[in-house]
């Protein structure tokens, strides 16, 4: 027999306590397991559930038409997608019939009006829910979100729409008022213009398009429809912002704006606004300027403020004032250069100060236009002098025309402006030619020029030995007075008393010389100095 270890013990030894651990754990996992199976089984059933559940039910956080359809069933969802048609309507807008402005309400059309309805909202629902896969239907609870957008067709009575729309006050044939064209106003004397009155709109539809375009309206399941920005109402054909028309309004009021103010001959003349409206029309598509009457007004100006070729009151040397004719002395407009002028400036709407054009300019401005620069020539006297700025520089005698010729020999009365002047002058005659020095006519061929042919000047020589109408005068004082004058220069002529006339003699006296005096009246009209 073998011997035994000591402190070992058999099988036989072993005590039953010594199993008990592992059967307990044989137990333990059993429980687990069939609580496991257990769980399965629930949540297969749950799942199962849940699979039954959304064959007729829609996910949680599914929404159709932005209603929210979760765990809902299609009846509902139906009825209440159907619904919201009693909330539908369409609004139409236009002009007011009344005064033509815009974004007014002509009308609303609404569900009962025309039989509207949903069609097909059943079938779309239900085909929805059909195509949800209800295997799936967990991810609905993982927050996951199904979002659907059906169009719901409509169906509705055209007819109904056609005699709804007609029915409204602006659709009616009687309250439509055609459009009319903008246009030029009359001349405004608040604005002191023209302006331009604006078209009149008009509310006359195009009542087939606008019906059509409503229809199409409410297909769509539009809220709002503007009949005005989709072209149904007939526009005026001319707008006030027409281009032509504008140019035609600004060009007449820029005309109108002109101002000249003048200074005529030392008086003041205002040209504006008050004239100008009587000459600017507007007329065949066109700004008119009625440029005869600018030449009237340049006339009436001239005929008021002229000077030229009037009576002058002369205050002589020795004191005494008298009266005489103008002659060619004087202010003269140039009405023609004046006018053509004074055209543009209209035409430029130019505001600006001026004078006219004279053709003729005189001493100083006024009635008065002799001046203080003058030669006086006293022919009873037979002494001429001459002032510059109102100072008397010289004086000397002359000879002056003879009293024993003919009228054409009596050297003129009046005021004259120099012609001109020029030196080493021929003057010619029918029977003579005769150099002078200083040659300075002042009234077609009477002039004044130096004569060294006499020996002596004043007294009465003029009476039967005169010239032929000219102003003889020593040569160094004839060199004297050319330096003083100019073209223009103011020359005075009188006979303060009377004229010494006697009539020609009867046989002319020989010229004491020896020869024929240069000056030759009787060519006046057709015969000048000429110079060589």
């Amino acid at each position: 027999m073998e011997e035994r270890q000591s402190g070992e013990m058999t099988e036989t030894e072993k005590s039953p306590e010594a199993k008990k651990p592992k059967s307990k754990k044989k137990y333990v996992l059993m429980v687990f397991l069939l609580m496991f199976v257990a769980t399965l089984a629930a949540a297969a059933y749950l799942y199962y559930r849940g699979i039954v559940y959304y064959r007729t039910h829609f996910f949680p956080n599914t929404s159709i038409n932005g209603m929210d359809c979760s765990d809902m069933e299609t009846g509902p969802i139906i009825d209440a997608l159907e619904r919201r048609i009693d909330s539908y309507g369409l609004e139409v807008l236009g002009r007011d019939y009344k005064t033509g402005e815009s974004d007014a309400v002509l009308g609303n059309i609404v569900p009962e009006d025309i039989q509207l309805r949903y069609v097909g909202t059943r079938e779309a629902v239900e085909s929805l829910l059909q195509q949800q896969n209800e295997i799936f239907w967990f991810e609905a609870h993982l927050n996951k979100k199904f979002q659907y957008f059906l169009e719901q067709e409509m169906t509705f009575e055209e007819e109904l729409l056609d005699s709804t729309v007609r029915s409204w006050d602006a659709c009616k044939r009687k309250n439509m008022q055609r459009p009319e064209d903008a246009y030029i106003g009359e001349y405004s004397e608040e604005l002191g213009g023209y302006e331009i009155i604006p078209e009149t709109k008009g509310t006359n539809l195009d009542l087939e398009k606008a019906i059509t375009l409503i229809t199409e309206a409410v297909s769509a399941q539009d809220v709002s429809i503007d009949l005005e920005e989709l072209g149904c109402y007939g526009d005026a054909a001319v707008k006030s912002d027409d281009r032509q028309m504008n140019r035609i309004v600004d060009n007449a009021n820029k005309w109108l704006g002109t101002k000249i103010v003048y200074d005529w001959n030392g008086t003041k003349v205002t040209l504006d606004n008050e004239i100008l409206k009587d000459w600017v029309t507007i007329g065949g598509g066109k700004a008119v300027l009625d440029e005869e009457a600018v030449g009237a007004f340049v006339k009436e100006q001239a005929a008021a403020y002229d000077t030229y070729g009037r009576r002058k009151n002369f205050m002589t040397t020795d004191g005494y004032e008298i009266s005489l004719p103008g002659r060619n002395y004087g202010w003269k407009t140039d009405v023609e250069g004046e006018t053509e002028e004074l055209i543009a400036l209209i035409y430029q709407g130019s505001q600006i100060e001026k004078e006219p054009i004279y053709s003729i300019s005189a001493g100083q401005k006024g009635s008065n236009d002799i001046g203080d620069s003058y030669v006086e020539a006293d022919m009873n006297n037979q002494h001429l002098y001459l002032y510059q700025d109102g100072n008397l520089v010289l004086e000397t005698d002359f000879v002056s025309g003879t009293m024993v010729s003919s009228w054409d020999c009596v050297t003129p009365e009046g005021v004259f402006g120099l012609l001109y002047k020029t030196t080493d002058a021929v003057l010619r005659g029918e029977t003579y030619t005769t150099p002078v020095k200083y040659w300075m006519p002042f009234y077609g061929n009477y002039g004044m020029h130096d004569a060294n042919w006499r020996g002596a000047f004043g007294g009465d020589i003029f009476i039967t030995n005169g010239s032929h109408g000219c102003i003889n005068l020593p040569p160094s004082m004839a060199a004297q007075i050319y330096q003083y004058v100019s073209k223009g220069f103011p020359v005075v002529c009188y006979y303060s008393q009377g004229i010494p006339y006697i009539g020609p003699p009867a046989e002319p006296e020989p010229d004491p010389e020896g020869q024929e005096n240069p000056d030759n009246p009787e060519n006046q009209a057709n015969q000048e100095a000429v110079t060589e």
